[in-house]
């Protein structure tokens, strides 16, 4: 995460640090002339008993900043889906989501009410562009200018919204993937003309569908044309925007679909002090990996590298674990749905690589079609209250 998402804390940390130092000045090694005469020589009340009090404030606060420093808070978001009976309304979301320590969330569409809800909460939105648009937006750049139009010059002094995506997950899909880039490209030009593409950045999200190869992650690689004719222009426009590339990545999928290679507990982020810790390392590249999580973002950047192209940022746009499934998904379950999330955020904190996550999903879905598994990833249910406890704040 860059150093820019600590600035606030940082700020005032750094003022009360220099206010308490400036105060104590009653240290005895400093008490020579002209040192110590400004704050507690000359009062009973106080005297040498404020060094006392301060010093030991002065280094909570050191503390505190250090930490700041070297484990910076995650920036960690939240998918915001709507295919359930019953869920609150928009207007109850900005404090649902504050309660869980979250500042940022993702949606599915361009909803005018969802965008005003959370109007000058602080809370971040990227917004998404449905898959049917694309086509027409990929030759009609007045379409593009028209969405721009309605769906963000109306808000976008009052919420802050930091990127649009343009479809999901249709990058192997033939009916989009041929008019994708061209329809982000005019979304961009539209963006562009209002003046706010260094405020709102415009991409995709993708499946790790797009991977034919995964493992070793070193050896990762896009499938073949697609990733010469759609992945290649689009990672450049990405890199000259400065936009992420937005992947979707579960290790939960991963970890089935490979069953029983992939042990259960190298995909739940495996206690950092366990003592049977697992390892995998790369056979060709020699890192050695601890969880399935790095494994899979790793394996994104070699494929990006293997295309011939610098590296681009990567934000994780959807990441989850279920709490319940079918009779034949036992690894889907509450405590593991619990356990994944947490590790993730604890592993966010620690990781040297920065990247931000936006966690699948707010609420329980019912109205999802498809296996049972699917309506279960929620992080509340439907009726908002929560599954389990997930510390998302970083530590005191």
């Amino acid at each position: 995460m860059k150093m820019m998402t600590i600035t606030n804390d940082a700020f005032w940390i750094l003022l009360i640090l220099f206010i308490s130092m400036a105060s104590s000045s009653t240290i005895p090694s400093l008490q020579g002339s002209g040192i110590g005469t400004n704050y507690g020589r000359y009062s009973s009340n106080l005297g040498g008993n404020l060094f006392h009090i301060l010093f030991p404030l002065s280094r909570l606060i050191l503390d505190r900043f250090l930490l700041l420093l070297h484990f910076p808070a995650p920036e960690i978001g939240i998918n915001y889906g709507r295919y359930g009976t019953n869920l609150p309304p928009p207007e109850a979301l900005p404090s649902l989501i504050t309660s869980l320590s979250i500042k940022h969330v993702k949606t599915f569409d361009m909803d005018p009410r969802i965008t005003t809800s959370f109007a000058n909460t602080g809370i971040s939105l990227s917004l998404c562009i449905p898959n049917d648009k694309i086509p027409t937006l990929s030759t009609n750049l007045s379409e593009a200018d028209s969405i721009i139009r309605t769906f963000i010059l109306p808000y976008h002094k009052t919420t802050i919204i930091t990127s649009i995506s343009v479809g999901n997950e249709v990058s192997l899909l033939p009916q989009f993937s041929p008019h994708l880039l061209s329809a982000i490209v005019n979304v961009h030009r539209a963006i562009k003309r209002y003046r706010l593409h260094k405020k709102i950045k415009v991409t995709t999200t993708h499946s790790l569908a797009i991977l034919s190869r995964r493992f070793p992650p070193s050896t990762a690689r896009f499938h073949g044309s697609f990733g010469e004719s759609v992945l290649k222009p689009l990672v450049r426009f990405l890199l000259r925007t400065k936009s992420p590339l937005m992947v979707n990545v579960y290790p939960y999928l991963a970890y089935k679909q490979s069953f029983p290679s992939i042990p259960l507990d190298f995909a739940l982020f495996q206690p950092a002090n366990g003592s049977k810790r697992r390892m995998y390392r790369d056979p060709y590249s020699g890192v050695a990996y601890t969880n399935l999580f790095d494994v899979m973002m790793d394996s994104v950047d070699s494929a990006v590298k293997a295309l011939g192209l610098p590296k681009v940022p990567v934000v994780v746009s959807e990441i989850g674990w279920p709490s319940s499934g079918d009779p034949d998904e036992a690894a889907a379950s509450l405590e593991n749905a619990r356990v994944f999330n947490q590790r993730l955020v604890e592993h966010l904190r620690r990781r040297e690589k920065k990247v931000t996550v936006y966690i699948f999903a707010l609420f329980d879905e019912d109205m999802k079609t498809g296996a049972t598994v699917e309506k279960h990833w929620g992080l509340l249910y439907g009726n908002g209250s929560r599954k389990y406890d997930l510390n998302i704040s970083p530590p005191v």
